[in-house]
């Protein structure tokens, strides 16, 4: 990625290593991001980054949101990229891929499509962002990256700061492009197919470009390191493995979803160590008896049916425990994504100075997840039924499982994909023009009006909660009767039958609970601006500019959910209804370039820019921001620069509109006090968690390590905060010098970055306040476990999971930026580099209440990269390295855990919790001849695979042994190949 210190997009002049002021003189005065007052790149005083579609291409990406997220200022934190938002809930729904600058999230980043804000897209309520898949890189010719904040002025939504994406324009010509690239290990291919094609006349130009491009899926199974979820622990000091073994393979144990099993609980629900597990493969009986010899253990369980084991109630049953089903080969773990787009922009000269221009961009982004999943009821043995409904039917007390104990089958189903097809309008058109004010020169104006339209159909497969809860506690058959919500006939079905738990049902068992249901998203926003900027006056030091403006904007959104999920019908997932608002938005704003001092020693410039805007909007009232910046050359060598600004962002539609809804969740999927005694001997949870679950003065008065949940579901209460949140608040603050010696090729630049968010709108999750509860450092009193009730004997029976305004967020750290240009006898040689090297980021969920993940896995705190390219004639050679620093969450496992060690069936391990320093080598070449360029390469040289860390502790998650997190993508597809073909005319 290029990043000129102080500029917004490249200068032929400093290509060549030329002096700064000379390029300043050559370029002349263009708006750069940041600013709405014409002037030279070179004197802007924010720190605005640029990244080039040549870099991209060279790195064999041919995705916008890797291009942008693999920038430093981005993959210092966790993004929203489509294996993410596949694997994760996130706004915008699965398959979508968002940026976020400084980790403060995607809705505090303003992304622009041409100097103008763009639309969110996406699916389900949570749309709020702008969806990088709408614009495809093959239309972008650079990217600006504002990297303060700039609410005062761009407006709301400009926290952390802004990316502009600019497209190509007013060409001449036409172009044809074709992309492939290919690991070589197969899976997760991507094809790209572009062209494009632009006529300028006398009066103005118009462009046409259309895009394909098609990313096949990439599976679980397909890499051995993202499958078989492995203990991964050693024996103290060493790195030999301690995992425990499985004695069927002779390999570590996967602990992927389990399958295969039925649980077992006392007559009054307490619970039982043992699980039956049936011998599929007809060898269970060579490592393990088939019940405890031990008779008092024996005496806990029921009889079973011929087939079923024990398991896991020592260490040898554990160890043949099944937890990695066959439907985890074929999971998502990139998903499959297809897309078309169509751009066209131009602009006429309609005389006297005014000119017409226009966009329009029409996107298509289809995508698709394979994912299976664990469902379970609760049953009786034969002793308390009337009727038998298993093999054996007849009530044969030998045939079933017998005994006074209750029963949960756990069956495995590969139904739970889901799809999603966005369709994405967005249109732009206005009148621009110069006004000639006296002997000052031109100002510019421009009014334009821009319309876009987000329209998501999102498809999931589902399990009927009605259709689950059916077989629960059965007494007697249910055939004859209809199901209470989605009417459907009962069938009286058995979970523990050894088909059943294995995925493997009929068409009616598959009639009877399955469904698939389809939701539909719809943002649009409508939006009208005007300003104008001029030169108001002569003053020693220079041009005093100006630049004043309005902004008048609508957003509506309407999501309906499927109507199973709108019937709150869904098992294991939450209902949700309507989602339907809109925000009016007013703003006028100023800006203000001040030439202080000029030619004086020691001060060769010194400038002044000062910024305000007033946002009125319908639900969150009105506030003021504003802006300073200095920008003092010293020389023209030496620059120094500052800003300090505020800014804003009023809650998103969803976070105001959110229906008020309740849904039921079952408690295993939030409470994480169950099963303490046996999960902390097997390593499964910390002694900080244990303690804190068991603590008497905890909520509920604490649980026995032996607590099993109640077998009621926890009622989850969700909702907007229309009438109650305030709007978010920051303050930002950047530092930075400079360095371009003249004639040297050399720039360097070093920037502080400081930015603190107050009163910043969130919502934790169910499981996320649990958690967060019984795992804080000022547990019990820490106002989050206020949010849940706990009842001694039902468990969890209420969480209230509405939008809340937090305490705060801060971020600050250092930008550094290098670049070096030379022309040899050989050919020019181009080097620079980034590294981005975050100081802090803490966030208060309520007062006195702090969380700082800096430097835990998926937040390090640096992160860089290092790019050389050479240029002979027809052939450029370009070699690139993408560096992650390591990170480590062991120091929050120790705090938690109170020892470096876990103890897994009596042995004493050391776990691995950190993500050691990880490279990405790129290398690619290029020749271009009678129109026709080739360029070919290897991404992922040396292979390099995700960091593997211990999978039991709970600090972060995983995917096989391999940590799962936006910043080891490229990791994930392996060693890859790529070649392009473009032909102009």
């Amino acid at each position: 990625m290029v990043a000129l210190p102080a500029a917004a997009q490249d200068t032929p002049a400093t290509a060549e290593g030329g002096d700064a002021a000379q390029a300043a003189a050559e370029v002349g005065e263009i708006v750069v991001t940041g600013s709405r007052i014409p002037r030279n790149e070179f004197t802007s005083s924010d720190p605005v980054q640029v990244l080039t579609s040549e870099r991209a291409q060279q790195r064999g990406l041919s995705d916008t949101a890797q291009f942008l997220q693999s920038s430093t200022i981005a993959a210092g934190s966790p993004q929203v990229n489509a294996t993410i938002s596949s694997a994760f809930v996130t706004d915008g729904g699965p398959g979508a891929s968002t940026i976020s600058l400084r980790g403060l999230g995607a809705n505090r980043t303003l992304v622009l499509l041409n100097g103008r804000r763009a639309g969110p897209a996406g699916t389900r309520g949570g749309v709020s962002a702008f969806d990088l898949n709408v614009i495809p890189q093959s239309a972008i010719d650079r990217v600006d990256i504002l990297k303060d904040g700039a609410s005062s002025i761009y407006g709301s939504d400009a926290v952390a700061g802004v990316v502009n994406l600019i497209t190509n324009r007013a060409i001449d010509g036409g172009e044809m492009s074709a992309f492939a690239t290919a690991p070589l290990d197969g899976g997760g291919e991507q094809y790209n197919i572009s062209g494009s094609y632009g006529k300028k006349f006398d009066r103005g130009y118009v462009n046409l470009s259309a895009d394909y491009y098609r990313q096949e899926a990439l599976k679980a199974g397909d890499r051995d390191y993202l499958i078989c979820k492995n203990q991964y622990v050693f024996e103290p000091g060493t790195r030999n493995r301690a995992d425990r073994i499985d004695p069927r393979t002779g390999q570590p144990t996967c602990n992927d979803t389990l399958w295969g099993q039925v649980y077992v609980y006392g007559p009054d629900f307490s619970g039982r160590a043992g699980r039956f597990q049936y011998d599929y493969d007809g060898n269970l009986g060579n490592y393990i008896p088939t019940r405890p010899t031990n008779p008092a253990t024996s005496a806990l369980y029921p009889t079973a049916p011929d087939g079923f084991y024990l398991v896991n109630y020592d260490a040898a049953s554990r160890a043949v425990v099944n937890a990695s089903h066959p439907f985890a080969q074929e999971e998502t773990v990139v998903p499959e994504v297809e897309r078309y787009t169509v751009f066209v922009e131009g602009a006429y000269e309609l005389g006297g100075g005014v000119e017409a221009y226009g966009e329009f961009l029409l996107n298509r982004r289809e995508s698709r997840t394979d994912s299976y999943r664990q469902y379970w009821n609760y049953t009786y043995t034969n002793d308390f039924l009337d009727f038998y409904y298993g093999p054996g039917s007849g009530g044969d007390p030998v045939s079933g499982f017998s005994g006074l104990n209750l029963l949960s089958a756990t069956p495995v189903t590969d139904h739970f994909d889901s799809s999603q097809r966005v369709d994405y309008i967005r249109g732009v058109v206005g009148l621009r023009g110069d006004l000639k004010v006296g002997s000052r020169g031109n100002w510019t104006w421009d009014v334009f009006a821009q319309y876009s339209h987000s329209d998501g159909d999102y498809t999931q497969d589902v399990l009927l909660d009605d259709a689950v809860d059916s077989t629960s506690f059965k007494t007697s058959s249910c055939v004859g009767s209809n199901l209470p919500i989605s009417g459907r006939p009962c069938i009286d079905m058995d979970f523990s039958d050894p088909r059943v738990l294995r995925g493997d049902l009929t068409a009616e068992e598959r009639a009877f609970l399955f469904d698939t249901e389809t939701g539909n998203t719809v943002y649009e926003q409508t939006y009208v601006e005007g300003s104008i900027a001029g030169s108001l006056m002569e003053l020693p030091a220079g041009p005093l500019g100006l630049a004043l403006g309005f902004h008048i904007r609508r957003d509506e959104i309407n999501d309906t959910p499927g109507e199973v999920t709108l019937a709150n019908n869904s098992w294991g997932l939450s209902g949700a209804g309507i989602t339907e608002g809109s925000e009016d938005t007013r703003e006028a704003y100023a800006e203000l370039a001040v030439p202080l001092v000029a030619d004086v020693p020691f001060i060769k410039t010194l400038d002044l820019s000062l910024s305000g805007r007033y946002t009125d909007t319908k639900t969150s009232g009105n506030a003021s921001t504003y802006k300073v910046g200095l920008n003092w050359a010293v020389t023209d060598a030496i620059r120094l620069r500052a800003t300090h600004g505020t800014s804003f962002r009023a809650p998103a539609l969803f976070e105001l509109y959110l229906a008020d809804q309740t849904s039921f969740v079952g408690q295993r999927n939030i409470d994480p006090c169950l099963n303490l005694d046996q999960r902390l001997e097997d390593g499964a949870v910390t002694q900080e968690l244990y303690n804190n679950c068991t603590n008497p003065a905890g909520p509920g008065g604490g649980v026995g390590g032996d607590w099993t949940g109640g077998n009621s579901s926890a009622t989850i209460t969700t909702g907007g905060g229309l009438g109650v949140l305030e709007p978010e608040t920051s303050k930002s603050t950047v530092l930075g010098v400079i360095i371009t010696p003249p004639n040297s090729g050399l720039s360097l630049a070093v920037d502080y970055y400081e930015i603190e968010i107050n009163d910043q709108v969130t919502n934790l999750g169910a499981s996320g306040i649990l958690s967060a509860c019984y795992l804080s450092d000022n547990f019990p009193s820490d106002p989050i476990c206020n949010q849940f009730d706990r009842d001694p004997n039902l468990g969890i029976t209420q969480v209230r999971d509405s939008f809340i305004n937090i305490a705060e967020q801060q971020n600050r750290g250092l930008d550094f930026t290098v670049r070096y240009i030379n022309d040899t006898p050989w050919g020019t040689l181009t080097f620079d580099s980034q590294t981005t090297w975050t100081l802090e980021n803490y966030t208060s969920l309520f007062a006195g209440n702090f969380s700082d993940p800096l430097g835990e896995v998926g937040y390090p705190e640096l992160v860089g990269n290092i790019n050389l390219g050479f240029n002979r004639g027809p052939w450029t050679a370009f070699w690139g390295f993408d560096w992650i620093g390591n990170q480590s969450s062991f120091g929050e496992f120790l705090d938690g855990n109170g020892s470096p060690y876990i103890t897994i069936d009596g042995r004493t391990v050391e776990v691995k919790a950190e993500a050691e320093f990880t490279g990405f080598h790129t290398a690619s070449l290029a020749y271009e001849f009678n129109d026709w360029k080739i360029m070919g390469g290897v991404a992922n040289v040396f292979d390099e695979k995700p960091p593997a860390a211990s999978t039991t502790i709970g600090e972060y998650s995983t995917t096989g042994n391999s940590i799962l997190a936006s910043q080891y993508t490229e990791a994930y597809y392996g060693r890859r190949a790529f070649i392009r073909v473009t032909k102009s005319f």
